[in-house]
């Protein structure tokens, strides 16, 4: 879906992005993951012509977006920023409606898309279509910018440090919302993160900026892998590279027959890192899985990971 072939980017005779090469497949969730100047930023923006390549071309679709009219693409692409950027003097209703209305879409269209997509995002319609921007929480104003994005259901979602400014708790219930939303859709997401840990819970490829090239791309697990880069080992850091790892593992697949005595159990979904870390509070080398006691997972298997 989205194609980046030998791009660069140069400000001032300094490469910001750096013959970058890769593929973001569609209905996929890539996560550009990088330090501040790393390029990440600049790389997402070119796909919908905010940043011009020097070099290089981006390909939407099998067709390169410079060929196309800046407004029309965009208007195609859901774009999500850290700050949210909704429009202070217009409802919710009227800020999810804009790009449909900017398609000329009917009012009986626009009303039915926005109180959709509320519910999609987990906003009541009733309670939220007529609240001022003024009047939301950080979680609730993110939740109403991801819905304007989505308004005209564009194939592609480019979000830009979309949760950094929100309290841990609010961030990590929009993660789960965005895998929620995105296994809900199918849509295809690049999404700019700082955060290593939030990379892991959201990315099924990972594509790792350094100084303006891309170091590692590929599966979280490849890109983690024993033999990662330096620059990935310096950004996970290369002492808890391993605990990176674990939680990339379901504990279901370790879990083998063996009935574990009475204690604490994995929840559900829960990661080999879940398992290693309750292992740890309970002292006990074997834990049990929630709802099937007679399955554990073992401190043995763990270590045994690649």
């Amino acid at each position: 879906m989205i194609r980046f072939e030998g791009v660069s980017r140069r400000y001032d005779g300094l490469d910001a992005v750096l013959d970058v090469t890769f593929d973001v497949p569609a209905g996929g969730l890539c996560v550009l993951l990088g330090e501040s100047g790393s390029g990440k930023t600049t790389l997402l923006r070119m796909v919908n012509r905010l940043v011009e390549p020097t070099a290089g071309r981006v390909l939407l679709g099998g067709t390169d977006v410079a060929t196309r009219n800046p407004d029309a693409l965009r208007r195609g692409i859901g774009y999500v920023i850290q700050s949210v950027g909704l429009f202070p003097h217009r409802d919710v209703a009227a800020n999810i409606a804009t790009v449909p209305r900017l398609l000329r879409w009917d009012a009986a269209r626009v009303a039915a898309r926005v109180d959709a997509l509320l519910d999609l995002v987990g906003l009541e319609p009733g309670a939220f279509r007529h609240r001022m921007p003024g009047t939301l929480s950080g979680g609730q104003a993110q939740r109403v910018g991801l819905a304007r994005a989505l308004a005209a259901d564009p194939p592609v979602l480019l979000m830009d440090e979309p949760f950094s400014a929100l309290d841990p708790a609010t961030r990590r219930t929009m993660q789960a919302e965005l895998r929620r939303i995105h296994a809900a859709t199918g849509k295809t997401i690049l999404l700019v993160t700082h955060d290593v840990e939030e990379a892991l819970v959201l990315a099924d490829l990972l594509a790792v900026m350094d100084r303006g090239q891309l170091v590692a791309a590929g599966r979280p697990l490849e890109v983690l892998g024993r033999d990662a880069p330096g620059p990935v080992r310096a950004l996970f850091g290369a002492e808890t590279l391993a605990f990176h790892r674990l939680a990339l593992h379901p504990a279901a697949v370790l879990a083998r027959p063996d009935k574990s005595d009475d204690g604490p159990a994995l929840a559900t979904g829960a990661s080999a890192r879940d398992a290693l870390m309750l292992m740890l509070a309970v002292g006990r080398d074997r834990v049990a899985l929630d709802g099937d006691p007679s399955r554990t997972v073992r401190l043995a298997d763990l270590l045994d990971l690649p």
